[in-house]
C-alpha cells in the first residue's frame, strides 16, 4: 500500500514530525560538503543530491563513550537516545544501514536502532560516481520511503512505525516504483581471479593511505578501543574510536609485525573485503554502489573502473 502527499505539504509534514521526533536530515553545509543533521527548521533539508558525509554517525559516533568508571562504580552507555527520524536516506544508505546492523550486535547500536525511524527518498539525479545497481541492493530496510512523481510524493510502507506517521494521509489511486539509472556499472561481480593482476598497481601508486575512502563509505566500520584514566588512577572512561584498514597501524601486532604492510595490500584489501570477502560471509555485498569513495578520493582512484578493464565491460556491452 502506498500514501500520497502533495510536494507542496512536505515541509508541513517534517514540521509535524519535529513535534515529536528529533528529525535529522540531509543538510548543505557549503558548495562542497552535505551531511545529515539534526534540523531546527525543515527548510533546512537538501534533497538535491546524494550527502557527502554518511549518515553513519548518527550509530557509531567518532569517541563514543562506552564505558564511564567512577568512584568505584562501572556506568555502562546503553545507548538511550529520544525517538528520532531519519529523513532523506538513499537506497544506498538504507542498505548500508543493514550492513551495520549485521556487524554492529552490541546494546549501543541496538538501542540506537530500535528509536529510529528510517524515512527514504528515490534518488532522481545519480552522478557519475553512483553504481548502486551494480551491487544487489534490498528493497527494504525502511519505514517509509518516498518517490517523486508529477506534484506528489508516493510513499511506500515498510513497518508498523512508518505507517503510523502516515495513517491520515490519503492513499494513492495507484502503485509508483521508480528504476534506477546509474550510468556505471560492474559487469562482472565474480572478480576473485583478478586479485594478482598487476593493474592494481596503478592503484595502488596513486594511493596516499590518507583513508578518505574508509571515513566516507556508509559501510565502514572499524573501530579501536581506548582506555583513558583519570589523574587520580581511580576514574576514567572506555571509549571507541573509528580506525582504517588503509593505514599501516591498522594490522600491526605485537612486536611491530604489519600483515599488510604495503599499501598495495591495503588498498586491495578495501576492494576485496568489499565485494568479494564479505559476500561469501554474509551473502551480500558490503558495498553499496554509493561512490562516496570515489567523490572523496584525493588523487581520484576509481577502483570500479578498474575492476570493468578487467572483466572486460566496454569489449562485453558492446
Amino acid at each position: 500500500m502506498q500514501k500520497t502527499l502533495p510536494k507542496k505539504e512536505l515541509l508541513n509534514f517534517i514540521k509535524i514530525l519535529m513535534e515529536k521526533y528529533e528529525v535529522i536530515a540531509p543538510v548543505k553545509k557549503d558548495k562542497v560538503l552535505s551531511k545529515f543533521e539534526i534540523i531546527k527548521d525543515p527548510r533546512e533539508i537538501y534533497l538535491n543530491e546524494i550527502t557527502t558525509v554518511p549518515v553513519k554517525e548518527f550509530f557509531i559516533p567518532e569517541d563514543e563513550t562506552l564505558v564511564e568508571f567512577k568512584d568505584g562504580n562501572i556506568i555502562e552507555n546503553k545507548g538511550e537516545i529520544k525517538p528520532r527520524i531519519i529523513f532523506g536516506l538513499r537506497k544506498c544508505d538504507i542498505n548500508a544501514i543493514e550492513v551495520l546492523d549485521k556487524v554492529m550486535p552490541c546494546s549501543i547500536y541496538i538501542n540506537k536502532r530500535k528509536n529510529t525511524i528510517l524515512i527514504g527518498i528515490f534518488c532522481e539525479k545519480p552522478d557519475k560516481y553512483c553504481f548502486c545497481e551494480s551491487m544487489e541492493l534490498n528493497d527494504s530496510g525502511y519505514d517509509l520511503f518516498f518517490y517523486a512523481k508529477d506534484k506528489d510524493y508516493y510513499i511506500t510502507i515498510g513497518s508498523k512505525k512508518g505507517e503510523a506517521i502516515v495513517k491520515y494521509l490519503n492513499n494513492a489511486k495507484k502503485e509508483i516504483k521508480l528504476k534506477y539509472k546509474n550510468k556505471k556499472i560492474l559487469y562482472d561481480k565474480n572478480i576473485e581471479h583478478y586479485y594478482k593482476n598487476k593493474i592494481w598497481d596503478s592503484d595502488a601508486e596513486k594511493c596516499l593511505s590518507c583513508s578518505a575512502c574508509t571515513v566516507y563509505c556508509p559501510s565502514c566500520n572499524c573501530f579501536d578501543i581506548k582506555d583513558t584514566l583519570n589523574m587520580n588512577l581511580k576514574d576514567g572512561i572506555r571509549t571507541r574510536h573509528e580506525i582504517s584498514c588503509q593505514l599501516k597501524s591498522f594490522s600491526r601486532v605485537a612486536g611491530g609485525k604489519s600483515f599488510r604492510d604495503s599499501r598495495l595490500s591495503r588498498f586491495k584489501h578495501f576492494v576485496y573485503h568489499k565485494i568479494v570477502y564479505y559476500k561469501h560471509r554474509k551473502g551480500r555485498y558490503m558495498c553499496v554502489g554509493c561512490g562516496r569513495c570515489l567523490r572523496a578520493c584525493p588523487t581520484k582512484i576509481d577502483w570500479v573502473k578498474t575492476i570493468n578493464i578487467l572483466t572486460g565491460f566496454k569489449k562485453k556491452r558492446k
